[in-house]
């Protein structure tokens, strides 16, 4: 009796990567840099999983890509199947003394101007352990960092978002803190001087408004304005160095440029606030070796730099 699912072998395993890789790019040519081959290719590999699978993985064509039921099926499958060859090949190592495998770390943005880059020491301290592991790593809004995790798109994350999601443990490791900023041409300016501002003195002017957080808790129960949303960090500090806008930025981000004499704080008080940082990963993980490294080396590098 012919089986419906038959017994995986190497290619298999190959040809999955390849899926998953396409499903996460969400289509062909997108995929085509990260995988290195061309679109034919691609789709003839998908073609291939599809018929030793005998279920139709995707849909492409003029009406564009798109997963099937089953195909969003094998996608989860696959990435509980690679976990599970990453969990394998970890355990064996370790038992070795040594890691090995590979570990997806994602991070928010301009992580590097935090004090002593904290990051960057955990990165060293990794890379320094015996063994040969492979990092990948990227850069995204908070709550983007926060999804990857929850998506099986990255091992940890390194982000400031907590929606306290199931199967997820998020450990505590630093925190920022963030102020209200003007350009130094901005006629908020001109008001008070060093003196504290109120909110009522602020009505008249337009504020960015932070598209990268679910909850912007600078303008709630406020009535300010706001006709700039800015999608990233940068694209925060860009609006207000335009001098059109005020913005709250992180304190560290925006240091340089307060040296530099373009950007103020402002004297208000209540528009500041600490946002703790964390090192998110799914709490089945927590056996992995790699990731449990990973989240060590990155908890001890925020603790000894904030000595």
């Amino acid at each position: 009796m012919k089986q419906d699912i038959p017994p995986l072998h190497d290619v298999d395993i190959r040809l999955l990567r390849i899926f998953k890789s396409v499903v996460e790019c969400r289509g062909f040519s997108a995929a085509e840099e990260t995988l290195g081959v061309g679109r034919s290719t691609i789709s003839k590999h998908v073609a291939d999983l599809e018929a030793r699978l005998s279920i139709r993985l995707c849909e492409r064509g003029r009406a564009g890509f798109s997963v099937t039921s089953h195909g969003q099926i094998v996608y989860e499958a696959t990435i509980e199947l690679l976990d599970s060859l990453d969990h394998f090949r970890s355990q064996i190592s370790v038992a070795k003394g040594r890691l090995s495998g590979s570990v997806n770390l994602w991070v928010m943005d301009n992580t590097q101007f935090e004090t002593r880059n904290p990051l960057a020491h955990a990165l060293a301290s990794f890379s320094q352990r015996p063994g040969a592991v492979v990092i990948n790593i990227n850069t995204a809004d908070p709550e983007a960092v926060e999804e990857a995790i929850v998506n099986r798109q990255a091992n940890v994350g390194v982000t400031i978002a907590n929606s306290d999601m199931p199967g997820l443990t998020y450990r505590a490791v630093g925190s920022e803190t963030t102020s209200l900023y003007a350009a130094v041409h901005h006629p908020v300016n001109t008001l008070t001087g060093n003196q504290r501002i109120e909110n009522a003195d602020l009505a008249k002017f337009d504020f960015v408004t932070r598209g990268y957080l679910r909850s912007e808790p600078t303008l709630r129960g406020r009535h300010w304005k706001s006709s700039g949303v800015a999608f990233h960090v940068e694209a925060n500090l860009q609006l207000v160095l335009s001098g059109q806008y005020l913005g709250v930025i992180p304190d560290h981000i925006a240091a340089p440029w307060v040296q530099r004499g373009e950007l103020i704080k402002l004297p208000m008080p209540e528009a500041q606030s600490t946002s703790t940082i964390f090192a998110v990963f799914r709490t089945k993980s927590k056996s992995m070796p790699v990731v449990t490294a990973m989240v060590e080396d990155i908890a001890n590098a925020y603790r000894l730099t904030r000595r």
